[in-house]
């Protein structure tokens, strides 16, 4: 096969030879055989074999060659000059002959030499000069447009055929504040291509922001509508600085009778960040609007504002409906990106399962999968609960699901938690209220750190629901807590004190830590598989008897934590993500394989501690819902046998579904979970709907 495509490069018929060199492309054979149809007499060979080198390997052996095709036919010269820019630094050794071109009396090989410059860094670092005297050269390469018109060529974008235009691109590349002034200039040009080029190029540069600013919002009245969407992108780029007056200024552009212009404005607005939060209703209007274009980036603009986005979610469902399929394929999208307010409009999407158009139905097949893992995520705030007759405190969550920077600022000036962060910095030996609240995240990632900060976080929470809700505070009937969280849970239940605690959690996490880096260690989180099938694709990815890989932690209904050794974990992200009717299957931050028999070094450890602070324990006040059993013990449940249950839950499977089954058996009817995120609340929802309505989530 590929010696039948060589030959047929030398016929005489130049269909053949363009056919055969797409199809050598395609394959990613031959380049050399390719590149020596670049010398070829036929201008359609030349820009066929271009085109070809452009998606080959080794193509940057031919940049000689296709230089020098840059003072060719125009035709020829683009398809050289855009496969030149491909290769970028791979075709460095031609800068000086290209850089050379930029005094050729043509104006379209100068704009061909600025546009290959751009891409090839500091190799064209010598020609910034070059480039600046070439944006006074407002000339332009008019045989292209000759050739568009005939329908040899398509329409040629600016950046290769003005010379103003593509030096301007490529300054905005390769300049720096030196090149300002000259393309400050370039805004009162009376070529809108040029002044669009010069906003974008000045917007790469980023200097100069507030006066930049000032220009850009002045250039929205321009009278031609390119030059008006250039300065709104422009100006959304300037996100950070960007005032309220600068948004209102963009925000009369929604309404501009040019599609391109309300677009531009709506993508502008949507980049200001909070700023966008002000136009929702003018967005959303814009619902309607004839354009596709318009309707798009609207829908995406309002699915970008955070909650209050939110509430249009509604709204953008009935999107899903219009006759028009890019529409329909945003607005599916843009449900993806509105959290559990997108996901009640699962009904819907699934109707789009079945759409003509290929690409909306691949769109609503993504989401439908996206919706299964929202219902993991936080859910939202519930509103006005009834009083419970049996509440239950959930306590904070295990190290290996949550890490929080900022946690603990919404109740650090409380007495109380002021009085546990001055116990914690004596325990601790380190400020563990400036690593919640400033981090660096990595740092409080460390199981040895992130251990005692979810402790403090739980009870924090805790603290901060006496406060608000007395009531409940006092009078609960049992507790729980996921991995580190039992022991929040059993602080809450009179285990232990707080000081007794965090000494131990302190000691767990230090001794996990130390197991975990004892070998390559790795959890992953899967949902979507049986647990029969789960534990089968286990057994698979362990190499031997000693090899570890199994089920660390039972979430929700087919929702999992898996743990052990990093190659067999990597082979069952692999598989898992591989077999039908996986929804998820990612690698979880944590450095070890936590509740395996990974973690035995650190159960004998943390058993010894234990037993060290028998005496500082009491009998639990309450009932205890424990990871180990999935069930609940009494109170007065002897101090012993909750050793034994901590120091066992480090190399055992947390049984947290079971768990809230049984407190939901139980009749307990009032979950709140203290701690920050509502990952314990999303998990609910997945195990009972009727007690996720009754989960409220107190935030730290």
């Amino acid at each position: 096969m590929a010696s039948e495509l060589v030959r047929q490069l030398g016929s005489d018929d130049v269909d053949e030879i363009v056919s055969a060199c797409k199809a050598l492309s395609s394959m990613n054979i031959e380049c050399s055989a390719v590149a020596k149809l670049l010398s070829h007499k036929e201008p359609r060979v030349q820009v066929a074999a271009a085109e070809a080198l452009r998606s080959m390997e080794g193509a940057e052996a031919a940049s000689s060659g296709l230089a020098q095709l840059l003072g060719g036919d125009c035709y020829v010269r683009v398809a050289a000059a855009k496969t030149l820019k491909s290769l970028g630094a791979k075709a460095q050794s031609q800068a000086a002959a290209i850089g050379k071109l930029l005094r050729d009396s043509s104006p379209g090989v100068v704009a061909a030499a600025a546009y290959v410059l751009t891409g090839m860094g500091p190799a064209a670092a010598d020609y910034v000069s070059a480039l600046e005297a070439a944006l006074a050269n407002d000339k332009e390469d008019i045989s292209t447009h000759m050739l568009a018109a005939a329908g040899v060529m398509p329409k040629t974008p600016e950046v290769l055929r003005k010379p103003a235009c593509a030096a301007a691109h490529a300054l905005g590349v390769l300049g720096g504040p030196s090149c300002v002034g000259k393309l400050l200039e370039l805004l009162n040009s009376k070529d809108p291509e040029v002044k669009s080029c010069a906003i974008h190029a000045l917007t790469q540069i980023g200097a100069e922001t507030d006066r930049l600013e000032s220009q850009f919002v002045d250039l929205l009245k321009d009278p031609n509508p390119s030059v008006v969407s250039a300065a709104c992108r422009a100006l959304g780029t300037m996100n950070s600085t960007s005032s309220s007056s600068t948004a209102a200024a963009v925000a009369e552009l929604l309404r501009d009778p040019s599609p391109m212009v309300k677009a531009s404005a709506v993508d502008s607005i949507a980049a200001m960040g909070d700023e966008a939060e002000a136009f929702l209703d003018p967005l959303c209007k814009l619902f309607n609007d004839k354009s596709s274009q318009v309707r798009c980036a609207a829908v995406k603009a309002v699915a970008g504002c955070g909650e209050l986005g939110q509430m249009y979610a509604s709204e953008v469902c009935r999107l899903t409906g219009n006759a028009d399929a890019k529409t329909r394929a945003a607005a599916i999208h843009a449900l993806t990106e509105m959290g559990e307010r997108g996901a009640c409009f699962d009904d819907e999407v699934e109707m789009c399962l079945s759409d003509p158009d290929p690409f909306v139905a691949s769109a609503a097949q993504k989401a439908l999968q996206h919706f299964q893992g929202v219902k993991m995520a936080a859910a939202a705030a519930l509103q006005d609960l009834s009083k419970p007759l049996k509440p239950q405190i959930l306590g904070a969550r295990s190290s290996d699901l949550t890490e929080s920077v900022k946690m603990l600022s919404e109740v650090k000036d409380l007495p109380s938690v002021q009085e546990m962060l001055s116990t914690a910095h004596t325990i601790l030996g380190y400020d563990i209220l400036k690593l919640c609240l400033e981090g660096p995240e990595e740092t409080l990632e460390q199981t040895k750190h992130c251990q005692p900060a979810m402790y403090i976080g739980g009870l924090a929470a805790f603290e901060l629901l006496k406060k608000e809700n007395p009531k409940v505070a006092e009078q609960f009937q049992a507790v729980a807590g996921l991995s580190l969280g039992e022991y929040t849970a059993l602080t809450v239940a009179g285990v232990m004190d707080f000081e007794t605690g965090l000494r131990l959690v302190k000691f767990r996490g230090e001794a996990m830590q130390e197991a975990a880096e004892a070998s390559p260690q790795k959890m992953i989180s899967v949902a979507g598989l049986s647990q029969q099938v789960l534990e089968q694709l286990c057994s698979e990815c362990r190499s031997g008897p000693d090899d570890v890989c199994q089920v660390a932690n039972f979430l929700f209904p087919n929702g999992f934590s898996c743990a052990g050794s990093e190659s067999a974990c990597e082979k069952l992200l692999k598989k898992a993500g591989d077999t039908q009717g996986c929804l998820q299957a990612k690698a979880l931050k944590t450095s070890g394989a936590f509740h395996t028999k990974c973690m035995a070094p650190a159960r004998s450890k943390l058993l010894t501690a234990l037993k060290d602070a028998e005496s500082k324990m009491k009998p639990p006040n309450c009932e205890v819902y424990v990871n180990l059993t999935g069930q609940k013990i009494p109170p007065g449940t002897s101090v012993p046998r909750i050793i034994e249950l901590l120091a066992d839950q480090l190399t055992n499977c947390v049984l947290w579904e079971p768990a809230m089954k049984a407190m939901v058996n139980d009749g307990i009817s009032e979950f709140y979970e203290c701690g920050p995120m509502k990952q314990l609340k999303a998990m609910m929802k997945r195990i009972d709907g009727d007690a996720w309505k009754k989960t409220q989530n107190i935030h730290v």
